[in-house]
This record gives C-alpha cells, sequence and structure tokens, in this order.
C-alpha cells in the first residue's frame, strides 16, 4: 500500500468532506481517503497505482478542485 497527499479546493463543511471522501473511495485501486476541512489535505491510501488524472476526476466529480 503507499499514501499519497492531495490538496482539495472549495471544500466548505463536513458534507463535502464527505462527498471528496467516497468519491475517491470509488476509485480502483484506492482503499481509503480522509480529507481535512481546516487544511483541505486529503489522504489516499492506494492498494495500487492511481493515475492524478483518475484523482482528479473523482474530485471534480464532487464538485470541487485538486490544487
Amino acid at each position: 500500500m503507499s499514501e499519497k497527499e492531495i490538496k482539495v479546493v472549495g471544500m466548505h463543511c463536513p458534507s463535502c468532506v464527505k462527498a471528496v471522501e467516497l468519491s475517491l473511495q470509488d476509485v480502483d485501486g484506492i482503499e481509503d481517503a480522509k480529507a481535512d476541512l481546516d487544511s483541505g489535505i486529503t489522504t489516499i491510501t492506494m492498494t495500487s497505482d492511481v493515475s492524478d488524472a483518475d484523482i482528479n476526476e473523482a474530485v471534480e466529480e464532487a464538485g470541487f478542485k485538486v490544487e
């Protein structure tokens, strides 16, 4: 397993955090995602390599952007 941190912009509330986490967890190869509302940092735990494009797409589907 490996971990990656990304900065997600636009999260305003706990529902935003949950939306980002759930969207990322739906991506094949991502085991877990934990977003921090205050810092915007999301820690992604992956079981296999996941492309940046797939990560960005999942975040955008939740309505946010990766900085």
